[in-house]
């Protein structure tokens, strides 16, 4: 057992497993004779939670993560030859994938038992950002002992310094940035290309995000009126209940009223016979007196 294979086993396991496994295999590891390994084993750090998640998916899911560096080097290709088209395609599905990857790495920390927060997300997605744009950045992730997250800055290459628990050599320690082999050394016409085409890269990425933002802050208006109108249609619908309700009553007032004249005109009448029938008795008993 050397240094690397002792660190992949311990960032292979939870989160909240390591320090105690880590302590334990450098224990065994001094006392079987090789106290040098077990001084190094006990120095690992522990991982971050979103370097463990990285490391997560590729040890779970190592064929998905190949395929994400895969479209990394598409992109690299895409934008040397300044294919526009093809440069804007690739970015789109990349950042598809960014998304669906890191989100990935969510379930299965919850799937083992052991659940990660969402805050992690954004670090797991910038890492696997950076090693898709950078080979020595895939290597480091892909090594799957990934101590902290990695970013993209900038055109530099990605600082994988303290990054990766156990010996590790990027391609750019290992050989130079294989980006520029075969490359003449001074080519101002092909790095003119080259800025414009990360130039376009930037802005459609820059585009997609305004573009989701938008969309986002329509779908939230949107509802903001459904909701609003479905109110409206609720106090409108009570309105006209109430107003059912008070037509009733004022037909029944009307014929109420309709009666009450019919009444008042009969009672009109009867007065008047009875003060005929008064008048005319007084008229009789003025004549006979």
């Amino acid at each position: 057992m050397d240094l690397a294979s002792a660190a992949a086993e311990l960032y292979a396991l939870p989160l909240d497993e390591f320090t105690r496994a880590r302590d334990d295999k450098a224990k065994d590891t001094a006392t079987a004779g090789d106290k040098d390994l077990g001084g190094a084993i006990r120095k690992l750090r522990k991982a971050s939670t979103a370097a463990w998640l990285v490391n997560l998916l590729v040890n779970r899911q190592r064929g998905e993560i190949e395929q994400v560096l895969a479209l990394g080097q598409s992109l690299r290709e895409a934008q040397e030859t300044t294919d526009r088209a093809r440069l804007h395609a690739l970015g789109q599905q990349r950042q598809r994938l960014l998304a669906g990857i890191a989100r990935q790495s969510l379930d299965l920390a919850a799937g083992i038992g052991h659940p990660a927060g969402a805050s992690a997300l954004p670090e797991v997605e910038g890492t696997l950002r950076a090693a898709m744009t950078d080979p020595g950045a895939a290597a480091a992730v892909l090594t799957g002992r990934l101590v902290r997250p990695l970013e993209v800055s900038g055109w530099e290459p990605v600082d994988l310094t303290g990054a990766v628990a156990g010996p590790f050599e990027d391609s750019f320690e290992a050989g130079g940035d294989a980006r520029d082999e075969g490359r003449p050394a001074d080519d101002p016409q092909r790095t003119a290309r080259l800025a414009q085409a990360r130039a376009d890269l930037s802005e459609a990425e820059a585009a997609a995000q305004r573009a989701a933002v938008a969309a986002e802050t329509l779908q939230k208006r949107a509802h903001r009126i459904a909701v609003k109108r479905e109110g409206l249609a609720a106090s409108i619908e009570d309105l006209q209940e109430r107003l059912g309700v008070l037509q009733r009553e004022l037909d029944g007032l009307d014929a109420e009223a309709a009666e009450a004249g019919r009444a008042k005109d009969a009672a009109e009448r009867a007065a008047e016979a009875a003060q005929e029938e008064l008048e005319q008795a007084q008229q009789r008993v003025g004549e006979l007196s």
